[in-house]
């Protein structure tokens, strides 16, 4: 019964629920006009009103979802059992009937194909009232006691139906405000945690920046100093030989420099954030001068964009 329900194809489960009350309001009725001998006027058979309701109730756990034939068949045979119950066995609360299967309707078809169910359901509704219409004149003017039982019970199907879909309309909404709230609450932790990631990813690409900062500005004052070391020695006795090397040292430290702005732009988050057009461009035509030693002309002219 559980599956059954879970694979119901209701888009709110308190449907399902609200159809069954329907269909146990309708058993009551039955057994309280049997009792109390509401409708002895019409021609009635309890037992297959009874087995009709079983039925419809059965079939109501799972509705056909894919095949066009099926449906029809499915739909058809909710009118055979719906009519058989009126007409045949003359249960009462024949609206309710109806009722539940334009909700299955509902579910079942769309477009045009719903609307042709939903008028069927209406007609065969009116169709059954006319049908009964002539039993008017053959019903006996009921006791005080029957007419207060009669009023009574109208009474309360109309309030307890009422009430209940209320309570299961408003449990639905709430329900839903509910589910909105913790998707929003686990968006906002998502949006979170990929902040966090993207930090982490940035403090560890900053890391790695500063390792290779460290081996390569290490590793150039490192030969630098080497070759500075050479040319003091080789000052008094091969100057051209301590000059080359002093060349060579302040290549190595122009290196670095070069290699330490180039990290240290790549770790900024964007120098270009604020500036206008022309100021970034005369930025960037900057730290290409700096960074490459070329000397560059720079003319701009935006009048014309």
């Amino acid at each position: 019964m559980i599956l059954l329900i879970e694979n119901r194809k209701y888009p709110l489960r308190f449907l399902l629920y609200f159809e069954w009350l329907l269909l146990g309001i309708i058993i009551c009725s039955e057994t309280f006009a049997s009792f109390f001998s509401l409708a002895s006027s019409l021609p009635r058979i309890p037992l297959l009103n009874l087995f009709c309701l079983l039925i419809f109730g059965i079939i109501g756990l799972k509705l056909p979802s894919q095949n066009k034939l099926n449906k029809v068949i499915y739909t058809g045979f909710e009118f055979v059992l719906i009519v058989l119950a009126s007409m045949v066995g003359g249960i009462l609360i024949v609206p309710l009937l109806y009722l539940v299967l334009i909700a299955r309707n509902c579910l079942i078809f769309e477009g045009i194909t719903r609307s042709i169910v939903s008028s069927l359901a209406m007609i065969f509704a009116l169709v059954t009232q006319l049908y009964r219409a002539k039993y008017i004149n053959m019903v006996q003017p009921l006791a005080m006691n029957q007419q207060l039982g009669l009023v009574l019970l109208v009474s309360v199907l109309i309030l307890g139906i009422s009430t209940v879909f209320m309570q299961m309309a408003v449990n639905a909404i709430a329900q839903e405000f509910e589910s909105r709230q913790k998707l929003a609450v686990a968006n906002d932790q998502l949006r979170e945690y990929a902040l966090r990631i993207e930090e982490l990813a940035t403090v560890q690409e900053r890391n790695r920046i500063a390792r290779d900062i460290h081996d390569s500005v290490g590793h150039a004052l490192t030969v630098s100093n080497l070759h500075l070391e050479a040319a003091l020695k080789l000052w008094q006795t091969d100057p051209e030989e301590a000059t080359e090397f002093l060349m060579e040292a302040k290549q190595l430290g122009s290196n670095a420099l070069k290699e330490v702005r180039q990290s240290i732009a790549t770790l900024r988050v964007d120098p270009l954030v604020g500036l206008s057009l022309s100021d970034a461009i005369a930025n960037l035509v900057e730290e290409f001068k700096r960074s490459s030693g070329i000397l560059t002309i720079l003319e701009i002219n935006l009048q014309s964009i």
